[in-house]
This record gives structure tokens, sequence and C-alpha cells, in this order.
């Protein structure tokens, strides 16, 4: 009935002198009847009957404690009644008149309304079983501590039941009860009900573990902050509940937290110990701990747990701590932006993990948190990254250009990466568009061919893009490295593309910037080897090495130099003819550099020029000539010739003729003709002293270099030829014979006492890679042996310092002399 209805019926009651009349007109069982109802209205939900309910009892009983004492049996049979009520309002009025009896009759209820309680628990009614939490609810919050604990034996039993009950609402209420008597008793209602309820877990199986587990999800729904503490110690010891946490961590709620490193840690020692047939159920309890972390402060906790034991030894902590890893950067509440450079370095540390596994999770994390990203937040990243991949690689790799991270080297590695990078190239700022560039670069230099080819489309395109607009020159020439390396890396790939980037590259000849075109020629000289029909190409370079512009024809002679050495044997023979032609009226060019650039193109198309021609070109440079500037530019040509085609010279017998021309030149005034010889002479060296042939010619170059090693009036070429003696042993060559050892040696350890530091470092250098001190000391025993008491004095005393010299990487690094060093490198 409706409120107001029961509010009429109840003001229809009497005074304190009719009560007998009542008692005589109804009868008691009736009277008992009409009071229990008219009590229970007292804790009706609606306000106006609790109010009307109230006033009428006042009015029509004088004694509470007695008439309840009266109707007491009456009354409990109708709170049992209300309380399986499948109306709510009824077994909340139930509930709360059972509390209400508690407070005023005291110990003189409860001994017998809990075993009713308890016994109406066992029934097979649902709602009755309900409504009977309900009320031990009430009558725990209306007992005190004290009562509650004489009554345990009593009280605990019952709840215990209730919250293994096999129905969800049933153990719902059960945990309202329970946090009811947390509330009254505290640290002991969790001793006397979550303790037995731990045991039973290591016991039961089956559908009464689901209502465990089940009873033990509600009670932290009531009570977390306080029950989480108490269970989480008890749920990971060995062997680890993984099950019971996972459950537990769903409704646990921002008290989760603070027990994450604890939770977290227990999971992972918990898998490790699992049988391989329990692996995967268990995983997916572990991830559902994982998923249910929803706070950014949890975020942050679990994130630096991760990282934490992806550095682990063992390798089953890495593997499922990098399973759970792609979990967390699913999350579908993880804001990824606050926290994608931390997941980051903390995947891209273990690309390079010595299980597979590892790197393929860690792989497939960071894929999916960097997808997550909006394209703003992609942009605006770049640099992170960046830093991140750069981080990744160990310092023991960061010199070796062989060397590839194996997480860029799965199937589609640099998907997500390059994805990224190509937004901030195509819709970044200037600086982060070199950012991306740079980043680009690197992940080139670490991924595999195979990896590389299915993103070569997408890392092509923005950087033919860039080099077509108007950039600042660091950018460009962050773009040409990057196409440089990335021609290396995957090479006929790129043949789509190949008149396009012909295009670029020829541009970037022209560019007013001078790395911008240092950069065009080497890109160009990479692409050539991509070439089947070359002769266009060179057609364009040579016409341009007649350009007016110096600058431009510096670039265009040293394009031209690159070129041919890798593509011109594909050459037609009337081009190379016209080139010869070209470049034999540049030997004696006015300008040094032209020169210079001249006469590596000699030597570069020496090794694909036909015979005769060579050998004209050849007979053309030998002359000696009154002209400083033509016996420079035939010295270089003779260099030039013995740097790129030494084995065509020798086959062609022409050597003895060009040692002569350079032995002659090595005794010159002139310092400009004299380092360029010498540097042909090293040169001649390396290519003499591999062969193993022309003894006689071999030891007057030694014997030479030598000698301006000690004596030449110009302070410039003693340190040059100590750079030959250094470059010479540092070709793969074989050591020199003990002869020439000493030869050099002794002008070297002169050198070491001067006080120039320009002669004695060179020499210092020189001494440590011709005793190849860096492998061996047999070389340097050997020489002791044969030095005369003041040189083997010197040389005692500079040992130490060469052999720390020799330990120097920097010491092996291949240069030029600043011969031909500004020339596109080939091999």
């Amino acid at each position: 009935k409706q409120w107001y209805q029961r509010r009429v019926a109840i003001t229809a009651g009497g005074t304190d002198e009719t009560k007998r009349l009542i008692i005589d007109v109804l009868g008691r069982e009736r009277r008992d009847r009409v009071f229990s109802g008219l009590y229970m209205a007292r804790s009706d939900v609606a306000l106006a009957v609790r109010q009307a309910g109230l006033h009428i009892w006042k009015i029509t009983v004088t004694n509470t404690p007695k008439t309840l004492k009266e109707i007491l049996p009456v009354l409990i049979e109708l709170i049992l009644g209300c309380l399986a009520s499948k109306s709510y309002d009824k077994r909340m009025v139930a509930s709360r008149t059972l509390g209400d009896l508690v407070k005023k009759l005291n110990d003189r209820i409860l001994p017998e309304v809990v075993p009713i309680l308890e016994k109406a628990l066992k029934t097979d009614d649902i709602i009755q079983r309900q409504g009977v939490c309900l009320g031990l609810s009430e009558i725990v919050s209306a007992t005190s501590k004290e009562q509650v604990e004489v009554y345990s034996d009593s009280l605990l039993p019952a709840i215990r039941l209730a919250l293994t009950d096999p129905c969800p609402e049933v153990r719902k209420s059960a945990a309202v009860t329970f946090a009811a008597l947390h509330t009254v008793l505290g640290h002991k209602a969790l001793d006397e009900i979550l303790s037995p309820l731990l045991v039973m877990m290591e016991t039961i199986e089956g559908e009464e573990a689901e209502y465990l587990i089940g009873a033990l999800k509600e009670i932290m729904q009531a009570k977390s902050r306080v029950v989480l503490p108490y269970m989480v110690p008890k749920l990971i010891q060995k062997p680890v509940n993984i099950g019971a946490l996972a459950s537990l961590s769903n409704v646990a709620g921002e008290a989760l937290h603070e027990h994450l490193d604890t939770i977290i840690t227990a999971v992972i020692e918990g898998l490790c110990e699992v049988d391989e047939e329990d692996v995967e159920a268990e995983l997916v309890h572990a991830n559902s701990i994982i998923s249910s972390i929803k706070e950014t402060d949890g975020h942050e906790n679990t994130l630096e747990i991760l990282e934490e034991l992806l550095k682990s030894d063992d390798t089953k902590t890495r593997v499922y701590t990098s399973t759970l890893f792609i979990t967390f950067c699913n999350n579908a509440d993880l804001q990824v932006e606050e926290h994608i450079t931390d997941i980051w370095k903390s995947v891209l540390s273990r690309f390079a993990d010595a299980e597979p596994t590892v790197v393929k999770n860690c792989w497939t994390s960071f894929n999916t948190a960097t997808k997550r990203l909006t394209a703003g937040d992609q942009v605006r990243l770049v640099p992170e990254l960046k830093m991140a991949v750069s981080m990744a690689v160990d310092i023991k790799h960061k010199r070796d250009l062989t060397y590839t991270l194996p997480g860029f080297c799965l199937p589609k590695g640099l998907q997500s990466l390059v994805a990224l990078y190509r937004e901030g190239i195509l819709n970044g700022s200037p600086e982060l568009k070199e950012h991306a560039i740079l980043g680009l670069k690197e992940a080139i230099q670490l991924t595999d061919q195979p990896a590389l080819k299915p993103s070569v489309v997408q890392i092509t395109g923005p950087l033919i893009r860039v080099l077509g607009e108007r950039y600042t020159p660091s950018i460009k020439v962050a773009c040409l490295d990057t196409l440089s390396l990335l021609i290396d890396k995957v090479k006929v790939a790129l043949k789509p593309f190949l008149s396009q980037l012909q295009t670029t590259f020829m541009k970037s000849l022209n560019d007013a910037n001078r790395e911008v075109r240092n950069k065009g020629v080497t890109a160009l000289t990479k692409l050539v080897s991509l070439h089947n029909r070359v002769d266009n190409l060179f057609t364009d370079i040579h016409h341009g090495t007649k350009n007016e512009n110096l600058s431009t024809r510096e670039t265009m002679f040293a394009a031209l130099h690159g070129t041919m050495f890798i593509g011109g044997s594909n050459m037609s023979d009337n081009l190379a003819l016209s080139i010869a032609t070209t470049l034999g009226n540049h030997i004696g060019a006015p300008e040094d550099s032209i020169r210079t650039a001249n006469g590596a193109c000699i030597g570069s198309l020496a090794t694909f020029l036909r015979e005769d021609e060579l050998i004209n070109l050849i007979n053309g440079i030998l002359p000696a000539t009154a002209t400083k500037e033509m016996k420079h530019g035939r010295t270089i040509a003779i260099a030039g010739l013995l740097r790129y085609a030494p084995q065509r010279i020798d086959k062609l017998g022409l050597v003895h003729d060009l040692c002569a021309a350079l032995l002659k030149n090595m005794e010159s005034d002139n310092v400009q003709v004299c380092s360029v010889a010498t540097y042909g002479a090293g040169q001649l060296i390396i290519h003499l002293q591999g062969t193993g042939e022309d003894a006689d010619n071999l030891n007057k170059l030694v014997n030479l270099l030598a000698k301006n090693c000690a004596h030449h009036s110009s302070n410039d070429i003693r340190s040059f030829a100590s750079n030959m003696v250094h470059m010479i042993n540092i070709s793969g060559v074989e050591p020199l014979s003990e002869a020439h050892v000493k030869t050099l040696m002794l002008p070297l350890l002169d050198n070491t006492t001067k006080k120039i530091p320009l002669i004695r470092s060179a020499a210092e250098v020189g001494i440590a890679t011709l005793l190849r001190l860096k492998t061996t000391d047999d070389i340097a025993n050997k020489l002791m042996s044969s030095l005369d008491p003041k040189s083997l004095e010197i040389f005692n005393r500079f040992l130490p310092t060469a052999k720390r010299v020799a330990q120097d990487f920097r010491t092996y690094s291949n240069f030029e002399n600043n011969i031909f060093g500004f020339l596109p490198a080939v091999n």
C-alpha cells in the first residue's frame, strides 16, 4: 500500500486506558500482529509513516520493552516475512526494525534472533537470504563492540555463510554486513572473517571457489582501503593466487595503487613458476590486473614497475613483463601522450634483447602506443622519439655502422616509427623537420634491408618533397644524408624513384651552400650504381664542368669523379673520350681545387677507359713542365692514378715511369708539389707492398719518404710524410719489412723529440701504426735489437706513449690527408 494508506490505519489506534479493551476485543494474537505492524511502521522508508507510527506507538504503549517482549515472537515472524519479500522497501523496513529491536532489547533478543537468521540463510529462497543479510547488517550496526564479541560465535558463522552464498545479490548484501562488522570490531573482523575465507580458498575448487572469489570481490568493493592491505600479503604467498588478485584488482579502485609494486612483482614471479600448460590462463588473469588500473597515478606506478622488471637478468621475467607491457599500452584509460616518452625509453631499450619473444613484445608495445597518438602529438614528440632511439643503442655499437637493432628488423618493424617521422617531416616546423629527418636516418642505419623495403615509399617521398622546396641548408643536408644511406641499404628497391632522385640530386649540385653541394655529390655517386644507362647523367655532369661559376665547377668535377669511379664502366666510349679530353685540358687549371678534383677524375677515368686512350692520356701527363700549375696538376693526376687505378696502371707497365716522376717531385722545393708527390708515393707503396713485386722501386720510395720525414726544410712536409707512414700502415697491407721499418722508425723517433706539436703528434701516430702496437709487440721487440744506444733510449722512453696512442680508435680513422679529402669517399 501507499504510505498515506498505512498512515490512516495507524491513526485509528486508542489510548492507554483502552489497552485492556483492545486485548479483549481483538484478542492477544491479533493484538500482537497489529502492534508488530505498528512497531515496524516506526522504521518505514517514508518519513510521514515513520512519524505517524512513532506517534501512535507512544500514545498506545506505555512500556515499550515490556510490550516488545510480549509481541516478540510475532514481530520476529513478521520481520522474517518482510525480509523474504520481493519488495526492497519491505526488506529495508524489516532490517531497520531488527536493528531498532537490538538497540532496545540488547542481550534479550540476540540469542533468539541470530539462530533464526542463521537458519533462514540456509533456505532456498534467495530473496529471504538477501533480506537476512540486511537484517544482520542492522543488528551489527546497532550492537556495541562488547555485545558483538559476546555473540560472535553466532554472528560470524552467519556472515561467513552469507558471504559464500551462490547468489551474487546475497553476497553483495553480506558484504554490507561485513562492512558494518568491521566498523564495530575493526581489525578483528578481518581476522575472523577474511582469514577463514582465505584458508578455504586453498582447499576448494569449482563453483565453491567462484563463490568465494565473488565474496572477496564484494568485500573489496565495500571496504577496499581496509581489506586490500590485509589480503595482498596473504594472496602473494607462493604459490601466488593470480586469479584471486585479478578478481580483487578489478574492484579495488584507487586503493590498488599503493600495492601495485607488490602485486605486479608477485604476479610476474608467479608466472615464472607456473607450469607451461597453465601459463595462458594465468596470463589472462595477469593482464586483467593491468587492465583494471584506471587512474593516472596508477599508470605512472605501473610503468615504473614494468620498466624495472624489464631490466631483469631472468629471461622469463622479461618475457612475461613484456607481455604485460602490451596490455598496459592497450589500456583504454591510459593517457598515452602523458607517458609515451617513458614507454618509448622502456620498450626501445629491449629492442636488442637476447630473447626474441621480448623483442617482439616490446615492438608490439611500441607500435600500439605510438599508433594511439594524435597527428599533433606525433609532430610534437619527434625529438623525444629520436632521443629514445639513440638511447636504445648500446654505447659499444655507436660507432659500428653495420650494427642493426633487432626490434627494427622485424617485419614492418619501422612502420609506426616511419609514420611518426613522416608526420614531422611534412607538417612540423623547420626545426622539427630536421629532427625528424635525422631520426629517420638513424633508424635506417639500425635496420636491415628486408625490414626497410616495405617503408621505402613512405621514407623517400617526403624527403624528395622537402628537397624540392626552399628550406635551410641544414635540412637539405639531412635529407641528402638520409637518402644516401637509404640507397646504400636498399639499392634496387629505389629504382622506381630513380628519375626523381637524379633530378633532385643534380639540382642540389647547384645549391648556394657548399655542404649541400658536397652531400649532393655523395648522393649522386651512390645513385649511379642503380643506373644501367648512364650517358645522360654523365653528359649533364660533363656539361656542368664548363660552368662559369667556380663553386659549381668544383662540385661538378667532384661529382664526375665519384660517379665515374662507381658507374663509369657503363659509359659509352665516345663520351669517355670526350671527358678524357676535357680532363686533359684542365690539368693545368689556374684553381687549386679544380686541379685536385681533375686529378681524381683522371684516376676514376683510368679504371675503365680504353687502354690505348689511357696510355695516350698518361703520356700527356708524364713530361716535365716549367709552369708551376701544370707541374702541380700533373703530379696530382699521377697521385689520382695511383689512388684509384693502381692495378690498371701496373697491368699497362707504367708503374716505373710514374714512380720516377714521383721520386723527382718528392725532392721539389715547392711544398704543394712535394706534398702531392709524397701522397702519391704513399699510395704506390701500398700497392707495391700488396703485390710483393718491384722491390727496387719500393726501396727508393721508402728511403725518400724517410728522408722527407727527417730532413725536409718544410715542417708541413715532415708532418705530412709522417702521416703517410700512418696511412700506409692502416691501409690493410702486410707489415713492412724489418729494414723498411727501421728506415722509417729512425726519423720518426727523432721527430718525437721536436717541440713543434704538428711534427711530434704525426710522428707518434706514425710509430704506433708502423709497429702495429694495437695487436702485437713482435715488431717492436725485433726493432729494439737493431737500434743504436741513443735511438734505443728514445724508443724506450717513448714506447708507453706509442702503446697508448695505438689503443685510441681515432688513430685508425681513414683520411685522405687533405689531398682528395673533399671528394666523395669511394672504394
